[in-house]
């Protein structure tokens, strides 16, 4: 029963209030064709984390603002609700901050490992993470988790790890780019060795409107199930790899520079894809028959404007990233 996964937070009636005016500002119209504005507040409005109870992170605490990593790890550390605000570059590329639950996030350009472990209702927006010494961003059980508008690059790791036993996650308008390992992909969804127990019922993730960009091997789906949409993948030598745990729906996506078999692939031969709409520019052929299921398996529970494939490349590489802009609010 879906009732049994319902967030400790969801169980008071002013966090529904909460919940109700976080969303009433994260349901704004919004014009694609402009740059998106943001307000301190917004809720998860896209994806897998806004459903099955709101994503709200911090919504309605006081404004913290930090300057060093000090005071950054204290104040997203423990459950106690809270919108903290990286008002410096934070420059420690080897430590690795241990991120609680109920907070948001608002960044500036810095270095700092994240590690959402056990996390719950997390928001991160507008944050540029670079040059770190291990993955920049893990997610390891972590639940109802909005990764959006980040920069994240040229790490000694991982971009980014979201781990088995996670789920409801939305990673959105993000650019990942500058990562040339030969091994192992820019991005990881699950683990091809995830036991049943990790995997079933999880790692339901939503992946819009993001910009791969010189990366050797751009995204991974080993297990779970994904919604790809409006994203940008310009020259990888590899694009999305699905595994034997893996089911994904691919729409509206474009593949700039690189050759049909490697843009959406099996690497063990057993990953599930449907396509919808996704364009492959400069390569011949279609996707293998054994990468294809039926629509109908691999669908999503939520309600979203997917834009044009033919905007794609323009208004995803247009905002993806640190773009965002913040507004007060009323």
């Amino acid at each position: 029963m879906r009732a049994a996964h319902s967030l400790v937070w969801l169980a008071t009636a002013a966090t529904a209030a909460r919940i109700n005016k976080a969303r009433l500002l994260s349901e704004r119209q919004v014009n694609w064709d402009e740059q998106e504005e943001a307000t301190y507040d917004d809720a998860c409005n896209i994806g897998y984390c806004s459903v099955f109870g709101a994503t709200i992170g911090g919504w309605g605490a006081e404004h913290n603002y930090v300057k060093t990593v000090d005071e950054f790890t204290a104040a997203v550390a423990g459950t106690e609700v809270g919108v903290v605000i990286v008002d410096a570059a934070i420059k420690a590329e080897d430590i690795q901050v241990a991120v609680g639950s109920s907070k948001t996030i608002i960044g500036t350009p810095g270095s700092c490992m994240l590690l959402l472990k056990d996390s719950r209702n997390v928001i991160v927006r507008n944050l540029a993470i670079a040059n770190t010494k291990a993955d920049a961003i893990t997610v390891e059980n972590g639940r109802s988790i909005w990764l959006d508008h980040l920069d994240i690059s040229a790490s000694g790791g991982k971009l980014l790890a979201i781990n088995s036993g996670s789920d409801y996650i939305s990673i959105s308008h993000n650019k990942f780019h500058s990562f040339s390992h030969a091994s192992e992909p820019a991005v990881t969804i699950g683990h091809p060795e995830s036991s049943p127990a990790e995997t079933n019922d999880k790692l339901h993730i939503t992946f819009a409107r993001n910009h791969f960009v010189n990366v050797t091997n751009a995204l991974s789906f080993q297990s779970g199930t994904g919604h790809v949409f409006n994203s940008f993948f310009e020259k990888p030598q590899r694009g999305l790899d699905i595994g034997d745990g893996g089911k994904v729906l691919l729409e509206r996506s474009v593949f700039d520079g690189i050759g049909t078999a490697n843009a959406v692939y099996s690497s063990d031969g057993r990953g599930y894809v449907t396509t919808k709409d996704v364009v492959i520019v400069g390569a011949y052929g279609s996707f293998p028959p054994e990468a294809d299921m039926s629509e109908e398996t691999v669908g999503y529970p939520y309600d979203w404007f997917i834009y044009e494939t033919a905007k794609v490349k323009d208004l995803t590489s247009r905002w993806a990233g640190q773009t965002l802009k913040f507004m007060s609010w009323d």
